[in-house]
């Protein structure tokens, strides 16, 4: 520690000098007029020339110097800023921030210095690069002066650590400048910064602009990017932290976010979305209607801060705008379980390693001293003080976390169900943006260790994941601090008046257990006897239960086959009406060519949907696609017949996936516990598919739990390849891959989690894209088990060509998609992308080293590297890294639990015999797997690491830093495509299609499509050929890479394949669908040139 003080000691002599050598060199330079203009104005006087970007800068680090003189705000001296104002120099053009000094956070990386978190830990570990997010302000032309401090472990709202000491508030030495980015709040409302970058998981944006008077704003999460940023909670993504400015006005803000969100940022992290600055709503004068509350029932605000909220709003009424009361639901829950038991879902075991080799702050004791109680004793605690102070118990209760993986996976589908009824509480009442208090004024010294949860009205936005900003309105007055001194707050509330009932309540349930129980001695006969009709019971109620289930499969199977009745029905009474229906020509019209004539209206809407309907039927009833026909369907041909406004799928009619909810009908996912709730409303992608007039007709079968590349389920039984009855269509996506390639249906929609929409679309010869996870909105999707964030799932279109494909994305990213689920970045389908032809730079490998595929698949990837070279793209051998390492992270991701969530699905089923396998691995005890793996391993190493991984981890902390290793391995994987120049890359699929019941034996054959799932990346299917009798030939030879019963499995699952699909699969990086499927496009152009000839 005091290594790192005398370095910054010698930083700060450096900046000292540099300024000192600035103002010899220009005697008579007068700093106050260039301090005293607002950053607008400053961009304005550097781009014209009359003010100079050294003049500026040294006047800044002048005034930082005076500043951290007073109140101890900088930790470090980025001695490359005057390396950056020479690079200025020679620049011809000027970026958004040209000549602007920025201050950065201390854990933010800067090339060359330390990123401390304040802890001794991180000390000496100086950065060999810059953080994204400095690389663009620099692209920009900004100059990163300093860096700023703050407190121990980021995770507090004071601003003091015992390397660099207490940082002081300028307004007020006796009070906190706030936190965790304090350093920043005191530098820049001292006057010695303009415009600083700081984090926000809690507040540590908007708390410090609150206790400094600033503006500060904390974007959502995703939308500036996070690498080259250190943090304590490593792999932790129950609540979203996220990086954002700080300054003293909002055009400051807004310009700040306008030179950040550019291409430069889009670029370096492709996993940001690439949604520029939005100019025309920031500069809109529309009247908005306002959301506002001025306390959030959990925290009362003093005062001063209340009465800023009253005061706004009335200003605001006055201006125009529309005010309307807005409640947040449940806070006390959110603040609880969502956010503390989010952040601390380990039982704060990551924190608490944070201070091995530390000495704790002082005001971090009374956390610290928290964390550290054994679970047991948080836990008796809670349970003593919830009578007298309940949310202090039920902080303790939650800081104990969540225990387990299935814990944590139910945790975080609690925060997306609250997340989507807070969306649509606003949405009912029309609200365009809120309105609410801060926690404020700033706190004396201390205080905020005490009152780690008075936190609640910046964490709710972080939980939500909602962009957020502070705006100071006011000072605080006499009258205010009169005020305060009645203040009363929580000691004072409804659990303070529920208290004097209490012992009540007690006496009376004692009462009402003596007259349940009576008190009398037992009698030893009478106990057996009990006891054996007890076992009796349990055999007779087993029985029972098990009939319920046949009875439940039944009805349901009855309920699918009266709706296929009824939909013949309604197909021969069609026929009836038309005879002369041209069933063939439209079977036979590609998607483009059918939209192209039901839009000019050469087709009817009606004929159209019964066509389909009808070959529906004769393909179910070969290979048994459709779990229910959508009745409904007729009822949207009315309504987009009415409809004055055609749709880009006006008249197509679209198969949907089991799962992906449709109002009034059932979401099976293939499990008997999941019959008899039909959804209440339409899932947000089929309410955008209609409002795009597309029909919704029929939901395809799924195999039972989704979690298979087959598609079978006790309810509704086996799908068959309809190229071939004797081979899988593939899962999960099944259904719709039987249905769309026997004719069925013209476009579908299905989901992909390791590949359920490509494997189906190479086991039936389609095109299918997995987009980005969070492309398409996933609300109204249901799953068995739900809360899995490290590995996300997709939905994405399945078709028979790749112009359907792009037709459907073009539809479905519109302005009503980003409405209905404003968690959706606005991301519009980008047409220039797709229809571009230029040479593309294409990464490809035929192997992953982990699982080799059969021949034919290699073959299909040596083709078509071929054929792209020979029409002018460039190809470039690309080997993704370790692959048998991000197979264990895979696997033990879905399996984090031991495979328990899984199995409890089964609990009332009967397991499909595709299944067995797989639950049956699942079912073995923690210490079998291990020791079976450890015997396996010298023999079958792949064998041995599947059963490891099925053994999950031990507890959250262990789940996180497994978090933090795959998003390590995403940072490595692009680095490496990045530094090869690559758009695209070529790589094989899994394929030709299994015979049925191989895929539960071969859940690790999935290798070359999980990848992408793992990365998240864009990745599509196209088929380029069919297997030939000389690929049947070779792969009797065919010996994998470890001679496992793996790689005898393979072989036995494939054969007999001629004649079938080959497909290879296209990937490009994050936010890219439509390269992907411009890639995608040339592959098909090009492969069926290839068989024209």
């Amino acid at each position: 520690m005091e290594e790192a003080r005398g370095e910054r000691a010698l930083a700060l002599a450096r900046m000292e000098k540099a300024v000192h050598r600035f103002k010899q060199e220009n005697p008579g330079t007068q700093t106050a007029h260039v301090l005293s203009l607002t950053m607008v104005e400053l961009v304005e006087k550097l781009k014209e020339g009359s003010l100079s970007p050294e003049r500026v800068l040294y006047s800044y680090m002048g005034k930082a110097l005076e500043v951290t003189q007073e109140v101890n705000c900088v930790t470090d001296f980025i001695h490359g800023c005057e390396d950056q104002l020479q690079k200025l120099k020679k620049q011809k053009e000027k970026g958004l921030l040209y000549g602007i000094p920025v201050s950065i956070k201390d854990h933010i990386d800067c090339k060359g210095h330390i990123s401390s978190g304040g802890m001794v830990k991180f000390l000496g570990q100086v950065k060999e690069e810059d953080s994204v997010i400095v690389q663009v302000l620099k692209s920009q032309g900004a100059i990163p002066f300093v860096k700023t401090n703050i407190p121990q472990t980021i995770i507090n709202y004071d601003c003091s650590n015992l390397i660099f000491g207490q940082t002081l508030n300028p307004l007020n030495h006796q009070k906190s400048p706030g936190g965790s980015s304090g350093g920043e709040g005191a530098l820049i409302a001292g006057g010695g910064s303009i415009l600083g970058i700081s984090s926000d998981v809690a507040g540590s944006i908007r708390l410090p602009s609150s206790f400094c008077g600033l503006c500060g704003l904390k974007p959502t999460g995703n939308r500036i990017s996070k690498l080259g940023v250190i943090s304590p909670l490593v792999g932790m993504t129950s609540v979203t932290g996220t990086l954002g400015p700080m300054a003293r006005d909002v055009d400051s803000l807004a310009l700040c976010m306008k030179a950040l969100l550019c291409e430069e940022m889009f670029r370096l992290d492709p996993t940001v979305p690439p949604i520029p600055f939005d100019e025309e709503v920031y500069t809109s004068s529309k009247p908005l209607r306002i959301g506002y509350y001025e306390g959030d029932g959990y925290f009362q605000p003093s005062p001063s801060m209340k009465r800023a909220v009253q005061q706004t709003r009335k200003l605001l009424q006055d201006a125009g705008h529309t005010l309307v009361p807005f409640a947040p639901p449940k806070i006390d829950y959110v603040v609880d379980e969502l956010f503390t038991r989010g952040i601390f879902s380990d039982g704060a075991a990551h924190m608490v390693d944070c201070f091995k080799g530390d000495i704790v702050d002082p005001n971090l004791k009374s956390q610290f001293n928290t964390y550290k109680l054994p679970a047991l004793v948080k836990r008796i605690f809670a349970i003593l003080l919830k009578p007298i102070y309940p949310r202090i118990a039920r902080d303790l209760s939650a800081l104990c976390g969540v225990g387990s993986a299935k814990n944590l996976w139910d945790q975080h589908g609690a925060a997306g169900a609250y997340r989507t009824e807070f969306i649509a509480k606003w949405r009912k009442l029309r609200l365009d943006v809120i309105l609410c208090p801060m926690l404020g004024p700033a706190f004396n010294h201390g205080y905020a260790g005490k009152l780690f949860a008075a936190t609640s009205y910046t964490n709710l936005y972080n939980v939500l994941n909602f962009p957020a900003g502070v705006v100071p309105v006011s000072t605080v007055t006499r009258a205010d601090e009169e005020e305060l001194k009645h203040y009363q707050g929580h000691y004072r509330d409804p659990w303070d008046k529920r208290l004097k009932e209490r012992p009540k309540d007690h006496i009376m349930i004692q009462q009402q257990l003596r007259q349940l129980l009576p008190e009398r001695e037992v009698n030893p006969s009478a106990a057996l006897a009990l006891l054996g009709g007890s076992a009796a019971a349990v055999v007779v109620w087993k029985w029972l239960g098990k009939r319920q289930i046949q009875k439940k499969m039944e009805e349901a199977r009855r309920t699918r086959d009266e709706g296929l009745k009824k939909m013949a029905e309604a197909v021969q009474q069609f026929r009836e009406q038309v005879p002369s229906a041209q069933t063939d020509a439209i079977l036979s019209l590609p998607l483009l060519e059918l939209s192209k004539k039901l839009q000019e209206g050469s087709l009817s809407p009606k004929t159209v949907l019964y066509t389909y309907l009808e070959k529906a039927l004769e393909v179910t009833q070969q290979t048994n696609c459709l779990r229910h026909f959508i009745p409904e369907c007729e009822e949207q041909l009315q309504e987009i017949q009415r409809r004055g406004e055609k749709g880009l799928l006006y008249g197509i009619p679209v198969s949907i996936k089991d799962h992906i909810g449709h109002k009034g009908h059932l979401a099976t996912c293939g499990l008997v516990q999941c019959l008899g709730t039909p959804m209440q409303e339409d899932s947000v992608l089929v309410k955008v598919l209609k409002r795009q007039g597309a029909i919704p007709f029929a939901m395809t079968n799924v195999p039972q739990s989704l979690f298979s590349y087959d598609c079978s389920n006790p309810i509704f039984g086996q799908t068959l390849n309809p190229l071939n009855h004797q081979k899988s269509p593939g899962g999960s996506s099944g259904g719709e891959g039987a249905l769309i390639a026997g004719g069925g249906s013209i476009l579908g929609i299905g989901s992909d989690v390791g590949g359920s929409i490509r494997l189906p679309s190479s086991f039936c010869g389609l095109c299918g894209l997995k987009p980005t996870a969070d492309r398409l909105s996933l609300t109204g999707m249901t799953g068995p088990v739900s809360g899995i964030t490290a590995i996300p799932c997709a939905l994405g279109p399945m078709a028979r060509d790749v112009d359907s494909l792009a037709l459907c994305m073009k539809a479905l990213l519109c302005q009503e998609m980003f409405r209905l689920d404003p968690t959706v970045p606005p991301i519009p389908f980008n047409e220039e992308v797709y229809s571009s032809s230029a040479p593309l730079r294409v990464g490809y490998f035929d192997t992953d080293g982990y699982f080799p595929l059969p021949p034919c698949m290699r073959r299909a990837v040596q083709e078509t590297r071929e054929a792209l070279q020979a029409a002018g793209h460039q190809l470039v051998p690309f080997s993704p890294p370790r692959i048998h390492y991000v197979m264990k992270l895979f696997m033990k991701t879905f399996f984090a639990d031991g495979g328990h969530a899984w199995l409890d699905v089964f609990t009332g089923n009967i397991v499909d015999p595709t299944l067995k396998s797989q639950v049956n691995s699942c079912n073995i005890p923690r210490l079998g797997k291990k020791l079976l793996a450890l015997i396996l391993k010298p023999l079958f190493p792949r064998l041995a690491d599947y059963l490891s991984s099925l053994c999950g981890m031990r507890s959250v902390k262990e789940m996180w830093n497994h978090n933090h290793e795959i998003q390590v391995y995403r940072a490595e994987f692009i680095a490496r495509w990045m530094e090869l120049q690559l758009d695209v890359v070529l790589c094989p699929v899994l394929g030709p299609a299994f015979n049925p019941g191989y895929a539960g034996k071969l859940l690790n054959a999935v290798s070359s499509t999980m990848l992408y799932n793992f990365l998240n990346f864009p990745a599509g299917v196209v088929p380029v050929s069919t297997v030939t009798e000389a690929d049947e030939e070779e792969l009797k030879l065919y010996r994998g890479c470890c001679n496992d019963p793996w790689d005898r499995t393979l072989k036995q699952a494939v054969t007999g394949a001629v004649g079938l699909p080959v497909a290879v699969q296209c990937v490009a990086l994050p936010w890219q669908e439509e390269l992907c499927l411009r890639f995608m496009k040339e592959v098909e152009t090009l492969s069926r040139q290839r068989r024209a000839v």
